[in-house]
């Protein structure tokens, strides 16, 4: 039986919250032998670049509910200082399309049933922690939004823990903020600038503002912990970092994210048993030295390890080739070898080379949009009917990926319908294992080129962070890079006003023909030379002249086959070049239906436009086997407009 899939819908999943969350979903849906699905933009929505996160935000779009069992969302993290428009957005197409169960994580989304964390628990041992080791007796808090649920649960577990101890909570010491760094800074003022008295401590609801109150009392002149105590709360990488470091409580999100999936397991299981790991990931009180306890180095000093940038790397080190830290990325030089390509083929060739920096890995995809090297298309919402899968990368193969993993130009693209999601290659594979699939954007600011699909065991710790995003960053900008090469190549190999290759542009066409040529093809060119022109430009202007030429290119262009080109051999000459296998009666009818497109425009002009034809067919030979076509069809042509002169 197929496993049944689990889809999750988040956002950064680099953050540290959605790192647990998602740590504890993989654990559950392992036991449970469900496969997982991850869509995810992968910057937080309050990134600077506004049009980026618009592109990042198209991975929404992917989502095909049908093909999904269940799905659990984690809205708290989609908002911004308070903002809902992405959670109201999305729960619009939840409401139209999914009719599968959903269950939120610790915020509201629409009618569906929520999974909270403990919140309260945790502001309690804070609080007790305070009073019973530091004695502090007046403590202020520095909360979340009022309108968050949350705000309330976590100001209550402090409320309970001085009661406990005979304190009555001061509720004149309770400011809301918005979980970010700039709540803390503006009450850091409010006590720096003596406008509010300064309190023993100060417990923060979020780990962002903790660091930004700590850091304006310090530059201020007040020191904590000596005057003031700070905590915060999430167990941000950034509080072990920051200097000093904040002394904070891991919270119980991994637990929450088991009860998650346990919820969903009973309502595509009713009645089946729950199964709940006797020990869970450790949530607990990590002291920093915001509090005046000796700061827990160890924490600390993991956490350091785990974000230094070092610009030396030891790339003899077997492990280096295993699991990729963001200072190999960056000194890996990966955008100066992508940058340096020279062709849309050998970027992607390149792309697939650097796999190695987003290990550990089982399976790759690189989807994009059905013509997305158009420089003309800008597929600002969503993804193109028909997908490609550019790339496959299977960690096991050794082969090389020019023409065994790549599959881009020369007709070895592989389409699949973007309502299945993943190409047919990763629906077929047999996986002994429950599977993590991440799909994460791939797009050029607004413009949306595709996705990518990293695939890897549900029991693989390591979940997309840092270096996967910056990596995909790479890719972006690498594949808009060709595209703008693409659109400079297309101005400068096309005449402007027909849109048909120019000289240089068709030079280029042939020797790819010239290429491809299997033995027996022939060289076809056609030339046609408008009748006229002067004439047409003295007596009617050149407004007419040029009509004259657009429509002797369209008519050119009418009797144009499929891998052949159209091309404005100059000012009023026009070519077609073809390689392939022909005979001179299929030929002589296409110019008989140039010779009617023309002689059926003129029976309902008053200006009449005319043009003469030639070709030639000859065998496939050295470079200059198309030269001499092109010149003897440009003979024939001559030879067509005599005749005509001598009926006139």
């Amino acid at each position: 039986m197929p496993r049944k899939r689990l889809g999750v819908v988040t956002i950064c999943p680099e953050d540290n919250y959605e790192q647990s969350i998602l740590s504890g979903i993989f654990a559950q849906a392992n036991y449970y032998n469900y496969d997982v699905l991850v869509f995810s933009p992968l910057s937080h929505p309050s990134a600077q670049s506004r049009a980026y996160v618009k592109g990042e935000l198209n991975i929404y779009s992917l989502i095909n509910f049908d093909l999904l069992d269940a799905v659990i969302v984690t809205p708290i993290t989609m908002q911004e200082q308070s903002n809902t428009e992405i959670i109201n957005a999305l729960l619009e197409r939840f409401k139209r399309e999914c009719h599968v169960p959903v269950v939120s994580i610790d915020f509201p989304f629409g009618d569906y049933p929520v999974v909270y964390t403990d919140e309260k628990e945790p502001f309690v041992q804070i609080t007790d922690h305070l009073i019973q080791v530091h004695g502090c007796k007046k403590i202020a808090v520095l909360n979340g939004p009022e309108h968050f649920s949350g705000s309330k649960v976590r100001l209550s577990g402090v409320q309970e823990s001085m009661k406990a101890h005979g304190l009555n909570f001061d509720m004149n010491l309770h400011y809301y903020g918005d979980f970010w760094y700039t709540s803390g800074e503006q009450l850091g003022e409010q006590y720096v600038n003596k406008k509010l008295p300064l309190p023993d401590a100060v417990i923060c609801t979020s780990d962002y503002m903790a660091i930004g109150l700590t850091n304006t009392l310090i530059s201020g002149g007040i020191k904590v912990p000596d005057q003031v105590i700070v905590t915060g709360y999430d167990g941000v990488t950034e509080v072990s970092i920051n200097n000093p470091p904040i002394t904070t409580y891991k919270p119980h999100t991994y637990d929450t994210a088991l009860k998650a999936v346990n919820l969903i397991h009973q309502k595509l299981e009713p009645g089946s048993k729950d199964y709940m790991p006797d020990q869970s990931q450790k949530h607990h009180l990590i002291f920093g030295a915001t509090c005046g306890c000796e700061p827990d180095e160890e924490y600390i000093y993991d956490k350091i390890r785990q974000n230094q940038y070092s610009l030396q790397q030891n790339f003899n080190h077997r492990e280096i080739w295993e699991g990729i830290g963001i200072g190999t990325l960056f000194e890996s030089y990966t955008n100066e070898i992508l940058a340096g390509t020279s062709s849309t083929e050998e970027c992607i060739v390149k792309i697939y080379e650097s796999k190695y920096l987003i290990k550990p890995y089982q399976y790759l995809y690189l989807c994009l949009n059905q013509n997305w090297i158009d420089p003309d298309n800008d597929f600002e919402d969503g993804y193109t009917q028909q997908m490609n899968m550019c790339i496959f990368a299977d960690r096991k193969s050794e082969a090389s990926g020019a023409h065994n993993h790549v599959f881009f130009g020369e007709g070895r693209e592989c389409f699949f319908p973007v309502s299945q999601m993943m190409p047919d290659i990763a629906l077929n594979l047999q996986n002994d294992e429950p599977q993590v699939y991440y799909f994460a954007p791939v797009h050029f600011n607004r413009t949306s080129l595709g996705y990518c699909i990293l695939q890897n065991n549900l029991t693989e710790k390591k979940i997309i962070g840092v270096v996967f995003r910056n990596y995909m960053r790479m890719i972006n900008n690498a594949l808009e890079m060709t595209r703008t090469r693409n659109k400079i190549t297309s101005i400068s190999e096309h005449d402007m006003m027909t849109n048909l290759l120019n000289r240089r542009g068709m030079n280029h066409a042939v020797s790819v023909m010239n290429a491809r040529a299997r033995k027996g093809d022939k060289w076809l060119a056609i030339v046609a030379d408008m009748d006229g022109l002067k004439y047409l430009n003295d007596n009617f202007g050149h407004a007419k002249g040029d009509e004259g030429l657009a429509f002797i290119a369209s008519s050119m262009r009418s009797i144009t086959k499929e891998g052949e080109v159209c091309v404005r051999n100059g000012g009023d000459e026009f070519l077609i070049a073809g390689l392939g296998r022909y005979n001179a009666q299929e030929i002589e009818e296409r110019l008989q239906s140039f010779a009617k497109a023309i002689e059926a425009y003129n029976a309902t002009s008053p200006v009449a436009f005319n043009a003469s034809i030639g070709y030639c067919l000859t065998d496939w030979g050295d470079s200059a086997a198309f030269e001499n076509a092109m010149e003897q069809a440009d003979v024939n042509m001559y030879i067509d407009k005599r005749k005509k002169k001598m009926r006139m």
